[in-house]
C-alpha cells in the first residue's frame, strides 16, 4: 500500500521539503503531485506519495511486526551491495534479536516472504540488529576454522549444531578454501547441520581395527584362546608341568570339616580326650569358714 501525505506550505519547493522529511525519503523516492502553485493570498499544496519499491516494503513490514510485538525499535531499509538491508534501532533491540537471532531471523524470513509476494518475485533482505550478523559471522567463522584444526588433529569428523541456512553458509564460505578439511550439510529442516571432514587423512573411524598395515593382528585373539584356556585348565597348566592337576586333585582329597565335639565334665581336650584330669568341683555357696588357731576347745 502506497504512503503518501498532502502539505501546505508559501510555494512549492517549501511544501515538497516538508512532505520528504515526514515521509523520511529522498525525492527519487517519491512522486509529487501539485494541488494547488499558490500565490499572493494562496498557500501552495502538494500530494507527495512514496513509491513503492521492495526497500520501502521491507520498511514498513518491519516496522508493522516491531509494533505488533511491543518492542520500541525502528527499522532503516536502504540498499548495499545489491540486497535490501533493514536496520533495527532502538531501545529494544536486544529483543529484536532473541536467543541466538532467532527473533531476527524469524522477523527476516516473514519479510522476505511478504516482499515476494508483492513484489511478484524473491528478493534479496537482510533484517539486521546492532550489527549483529557481523558480529555471528566472526563468531562462525572462529568456530570453523577452530573445529577444522580438531578434526584434522584427532582425524575424526566434526558435527555441528543445527543451523538455519545464513549461518551453514559462513561455516561453509569459511572453509572453501582449507587445505585440511571440508564441508557438507546432512540432515532436514530444522535439523540440517554441518559436516567438517578432515583431508588427506585416513579417518579413525573407518580404519580396520588391528595392525596400521591393514592387516589383522591375531595376537589379540591368541590372547584371548588363552584365557579361555586358562579358566579350562589347559595351556597355563600344561606349561606349569601339571601342577595345576596336582592342586585340583588336593582339593579333592582334603578330608571333611568335623564339628568339634562337646567336652564332657572331668575331662580335657589336648588334641584328644584324657581322663586323668578331673574337673574339681565347683566351690559350695555361703558364707566362708575360718579355721580357728590357738588352744583348743573351751570346757
Amino acid at each position: 500500500m502506497e504512503k503518501s501525505v498532502v502539505v501546505k506550505a508559501s510555494n512549492v519547493e517549501l511544501a515538497v521539503e516538508k512532505a520528504l522529511a515526514e515521509l523520511e525519503a529522498t525525492r527519487d523516492r517519491v512522486r509529487v503531485e501539485v494541488l494547488q502553485k499558490g500565490g499572493l493570498f494562496q498557500r501552495a499544496e502538494v500530494r507527495v506519495t512514496l513509491k513503492e519499491t521492495a526497500e520501502t516494503l521491507a520498511e514498513d513490514f518491519v516496522n508493522g511486526v516491531l509494533a505488533a510485538m511491543n518492542i520500541k525499535a525502528r527499522g532503516k531499509a536502504e540498499e548495499r551491495d545489491g540486497e535490501i538491508v533493514v536496520d533495527i534501532e532502538g531501545e529494544d533491540g536486544g529483543s529484536a534479536i532473541g536467543y541466538r537471532g532467532e527473533v531476527l531471523d524469524a522477523i527476516q524470513f516473514l519479510t522476505r516472504t511478504y516482499v515476494g509476494q508483492e513484489r511478484n518475485g524473491s528478493a534479496k533482505i537482510v533484517v539486521d540488529c546492532e550489527n549483529y550478523r557481523a558480529k555471528r559471522r566472526e563468531t562462525l567463522v572462529a568456530l570453523a576454522n577452530r573445529l577444522a584444526e580438531k578434526a584434522y588433529r584427532t582425524r575424526r569428523k566434526v558435527v555441528l549444531e543445527p543451523m538455519n541456512p545464513f549461518e551453514r553458509r559462513i561455516i561453509h564460505g569459511a572453509l572453501v578454501d582449507s587445505e585440511i578439511a571440508e564441508t557438507h550439510s546432512e540432515g532436514e529442516d530444522a535439523e540440517r547441520h554441518v559436516v567438517i571432514v578432515p583431508k588427506g587423512v585416513e579417518l579413525r573411524e573407518d580404519r580396520p581395527r588391528g595392525r596400521r598395515d591393514g592387516r589383522r593382528d591375531g595376537r589379540r585373539d591368541d590372547r584371548r584362546d588363552d584365557r579361555r584356556d586358562d579358566r579350562r585348565g589347559g595351556r597355563r597348566d600344561d606349561a606349569r608341568g601339571g601342577r595345576g592337576d596336582r592342586d585340583r586333585d588336593r582339593r579333592r582329597e582334603r578330608a571333611p570339616r568335623v564339628e568339634e565335639e562337646e567336652v564332657p565334665d572331668g575331662r580335657e581336650y589336648r588334641g584328644y580326650y584324657t581322663d586323668s584330669f578331673v574337673k574339681p568341683d565347683a566351690p559350695k555357696s555361703g558364707p566362708p569358714k575360718f579355721k580357728s588357731f590357738g588352744g583348743g576347745k573351751k570346757r
